[in-house]
């Protein structure tokens, strides 16, 4: 590896705004696949009810998982493109 690899890493590992994005950015990733687990499972209990009120609540339900999922993914998207304009911007 070269010296100028080292130093990025050393400079992202000592960097405390860096090091709190990729932790939002792990915490991020775990939350968003509970909620597809749990948008999953939600889906599976539609299929076998029955009964016109419990499907109602249930559809309700993975429409508000879904819309947290998509908004957990969009912030994810974005701390990942910050994270790139912040290290493609080296010039040294």
């Amino acid at each position: 590896m070269n010296i100028q690899k080292l130093l990025e890493k050393t400079k992202a590992f000592l960097d405390t705004a860096e090091r709190k994005r990729k932790e939002k950015r792990k915490y991020l990733k775990h939350v968003i696949k509970k909620l597809k687990k749990h948008e999953k499972k939600l889906i599976a209990r539609l299929e076998s009810e029955a009964d016109k009120a419990t499907r109602d609540k249930l559809e309700k339900e993975i429409n508000l998982a879904h819309a947290h999922r998509k908004k957990g993914l969009k912030v994810l998207k974005g701390l990942k493109k910050a994270n790139k304009s912040s290290q493609g911007g080296s010039g040294v």
